[in-house]
């Protein structure tokens, strides 16, 4: 029976930049018509937002951010190495960079051999903190047997898995995976571990800009539900244990976020209290009834991305794993709050 590694981590696009970009989306928030003008007056934010925003709009917040961030991914880093897994799956979303509005599965498994991409541009932007070129290209292998077993495994399983056998990202990978990847190899750089990315589809047919997420349309096709997320990672679990690698079960993406509701909330900053207690049981491995969340709650909270943590608290339901580091940072500049653990090896 094979061994399972489960961690989690932000995709943060912005970790990669400058110190100042961090909070680039409340920037892009405060020039917003649809933002209430009084809320755009800082003398009107929580104290502990004002502290972070400073007198230099959150440059030394956001040096500060990044410093803790870098002390977790070392962590990651080193949980990862320890387990030498085979292949690395990871559960982050790709609001439609891929595929566009040509499909819109909810999650969908890429069983390619190889991606070319470039690591160190994000979102367009070409500096970086390492100092590497933006256009330098790196091949990230895939592990396309691994891939393949997961699809014929969820298919029997109940589940009807969408698969792709070649990138279709115009970088090769959406920025989210692009970011997992480098957070989890922050220091050396390397990236040469197999990566089987799973995209999560956490909004449906909605369009998001800095100020939120059009609202919601009653009759519109909604995301992969709480439930089948759960499921979804109990069953994962469970077809990879039976396999023959070794692998690494990530989850790699914020909690709350500002801009993962609607426009018509005029947020500014995640949502500090549910993501409180939602990482109260977390960290104390109280995660086995998140498939209870409803598409309300998500919404209510910008927890949207807590999708693919659900898939990931399903499969460490499923074979027992517990917390053996976590680490909860507030970022009530930063659009989103950001969470890293490592499991004990199942």
């Amino acid at each position: 029976m094979a061994e399972i590694l489960g961690l989690g981590t932000t995709d943060q696009p912005y970790m990669r930049v400058s110190d100042e970009a961090l909070s680039n989306p409340l920037k892009g928030a405060l020039k917003s018509e649809r933002i209430r003008q009084e809320l755009k007056n800082p003398a009107n934010w929580p104290a502990a937002m004002r502290e972070q925003w400073a007198d230099d709009d959150g440059a030394k917040a956001g040096a500060a951010a990044r410093t803790r961030q870098v002390e977790q991914f070392r962590k990651l880093s080193a949980a990862l190495d320890d387990f030498r897994p085979d292949f690395v799956l990871i559960w982050s979303k790709d609001g439609r960079e891929s595929l566009k509005d040509y499909a819109i599965p909810q999650f969908w498994i890429q069983a390619h051999e190889k991606v070319d991409y470039k690591p160190f541009t994000s979102l367009g932007r070409k500096e970086n903190v390492f100092g590497e070129d933006p256009e330098r290209v790196v091949t990230l292998p895939g592990h396309p047997a691994g891939a393949k077993h997961l699809v014929k495994g969820l298919a029997e399983s109940g589940f009807d898995p969408t698969y792709s056998l070649e990138p279709l990202h115009p970088n090769g990978l959406a920025h989210t995976f692009s970011g997992v990847v480098v957070h989890l190899d922050w220091d050396k750089r390397r990236f040469g571990t197999p990566v089987v990315p799973v995209s999560v589809d956490p909004f449906g047919p909605r369009q998001r800009v800095s100020d939120g997420m059009s609202p919601i349309v009653q009759d519109d096709p909604r995301p992969i539900s709480p439930a089948r997320a759960f499921e979804l990672g109990r069953a994962t679990a469970r077809v990879l244990r039976a396999s023959p690698w070794r692998v690494a079960l990530v989850a790699g993406a914020g909690w709350s976020h500002a801009n993962n509701t609607s426009w018509e909330r005029h947020w500014l900053h995640p949502a500090m209290e549910p993501d409180r207690r939602r990482y109260e049981e977390w960290a104390n491995n109280a995660f086995s009834n998140w498939g209870s969340f409803t598409y309300d709650e998500l919404e209510e909270h910008g927890q949207w991305e807590l999708l693919c943590w659900i898939m990931l608290a399903g499969a460490m339901t499923e074979i027992g794993a517990k917390v053996q580091y976590s680490d909860f940072q507030e970022g009530w500049i930063f659009n989103s709050n950001w969470v890293n653990t490592v499991f004990t090896v199942s």
